[in-house]
């Protein structure tokens, strides 16, 4: 009897019942429209899921769940625009807060997404099959001998493909990327079409001795550029956003965001490791990327995971065995899952990203509770992303203090130049400080396209090496005292 593929994946992802049946139709055509034929779905079900995922855990297969919603509203957005849902994107690097702001003003008649982000995201880290997308963003003037950033390529990808609709704004954020507004308009210029965009910008000019989220002048103008957004926003969709509005986003990101950093610090201090730093990841990217779901479907996951989390450290049980040594990274490459797995087959674990875990800055109580656009400014210039490099390498030297890497891992970052030197800086800042060592890895955050898996795979085991050889020297050193 042949297989139901896609409704064994739905179960794995934790659907069940009335919530299966419903959704079931809607990723059938969600499978289709994202190239995920039978092949691709057997393989990640038998293969590439129980590989790079930790599945015993239902928080895991919740958090699965939440992504496959994401995707299958992401690829739905033509049919929403057709109804006149108000489209809106965005893309990295930001905060959600205004755009979960916008959602609370819309409600159902607005989408929210990064669909770029969440499309390369979900394809390929439970599938392996971003790959289509990209190569006919290539087709259309994405050379890649360039390195272009994938996230770009993926816009345009699913853009003339009809994948998605050409959205009502996108709201491009330019604080670290340029080639987002370029390719805004790129997609413009390629299809004739309009594709009407907003951008934001703000100086990085601070001196290292400067403390951003505290010069009330960076906060103001911070504000009024977000302001300037979510007025564009408004124009484009009709929708009011109100101080409450944003009010009320800025306490659910604060709520989701503890509860993520209380199941970090859980799981990155176990030992033995009770899950690996991909989930962690995931579970926190909803603070920088908005859902048009919301939170409910990953807040329910980072429940679930934590009181599973909990029982599994009183057990004593984990998914690699006591002492195991953890490495952080600033950006876990969670969209290349196999990586991890590599590090898990040389006897070391993924333990967190600097980048998306919060600093006890992020998590201390701000100075401005009466004015919800001075907070959200205030939030941003507290994330790494936003701060000037000594700032953010002292952030990533806390989080390494509390989180208790054996290594540092950096790099995946040469679709990105500069923040790609920014980082090799940093390393040796970090290691100084801190004394844990940093490796550089050059790859690919979102696309395995171009590795070699052999050279990787060497240079991961030259690395696991050292770790490992340092750890035993240290317990050998504690267990002599």
């Amino acid at each position: 009897m042949a297989r139901d593929l896609n409704r064994e994946l739905l179960e794995l992802a934790a659907f069940e019942g009335e919530e299966l049946e419903s959704f079931l139709p809607y990723w059938l055509e969600t499978a289709e429209r994202c190239k995920l034929d039978d092949d691709k779905l057997a393989y990640a079900l038998d293969v590439y899921l129980p590989q790079n995922w930790d599945l015993k855990y239902l928080g895991v297969r919740k958090m699965i769940g939440a992504y496959l919603r994401e995707l299958s509203d992401i690829v739905h957005t033509p049919e929403m625009k057709e109804k006149g849902v108000k489209i809106l994107y965005g893309i990295l690097p930001a905060i959600a807060n205004y755009y979960y702001a916008a959602k609370n003003a819309g409600g159902d008649g607005i989408f929210i997404g990064f669909p770029d982000l969440l499309m390369v995201n979900t394809l390929n880290s439970f599938f392996h099959a971003a790959s289509p997308f990209l190569n006919v963003a290539e087709e259309y003037g994405f050379t890649y001998g360039c390195r272009h950033c994938p996230l770009n390529k993926m816009r345009l990808g699913a853009y003339v493909t009809g994948t998605i609709a050409a959205p009502d704004l996108i709201w491009s954020w330019g604080f670290n990327c340029d080639e987002g507004p370029k390719t805004d308009e790129m997609i413009q210029g390629i299809t004739g079409k309009k594709w009407k965009y907003h951008v934001s910008r703000v100086p990085h000019d601070s001196s290292f001795d400067e403390r951003e989220d505290l010069m009330d002048e960076r906060l103001k103008f911070m504000s009024d550029q977000m302001k300037l957004g979510v007025k564009a926003i408004e124009d484009a969709t009709g929708f009011t956003i109100t101080d409450e509005d944003l009010a009320k986003a800025n306490k659910e990101c604060g709520r989701l965001g503890f509860k993520a950093e209380m199941l970090t610090q859980l799981c990155t201090n176990a030992n033995p490791p009770v899950v690996g730093g991909e989930t962690l990841t995931m579970l926190q990217q909803c603070l920088t990327v908005p859902f048009n779901t919301g939170f409910k479907y990953l807040e329910e996951a980072i429940d679930i995971l934590t009181k599973e989390v909990r029982a599994a450290i009183k057990a004593g049980e984990g998914v690699m065995p006591k002492d195991t040594p953890k490495v952080g990274f600033y950006n876990l490459p969670f969209c290349v899952p196999w990586v991890g797995k590599y590090f898990r087959d040389n006897g070391v674990i993924t333990g967190f990203s600097s980048a998306l875990t919060h600093s006890k800055l992020e998590m201390s109580p701000g100075r401005y509770k009466d004015d919800p656009w001075m907070s959200a400014a205030e939030n941003w210039s507290r994330n790494g992303m936003c701060m000037n490099l000594k700032n953010e390498a002292d952030a990533m030297a806390e989080k390494v203090e509390i989180c208790h890497p054996d290594g540092m891992i950096l790099g995946f970052f040469d679709f990105d130049r500069w923040l790609g030197a920014q980082q090799k800086i940093m390393a040796k800042m970090v290691s100084e400080k801190t004394g844990v060592p940093s490796y550089y890895i050059e790859a690919d955050f979102w696309d395995d396209r171009d590795y070699s898996p052999e050279s990787l795979k060497t240079r991961i085991e030259s690395v696991c090496q050292i770790i490992k050889m340092r750890k035993a020297q240290q317990l050998a050193a504690e267990a002599a005292k």
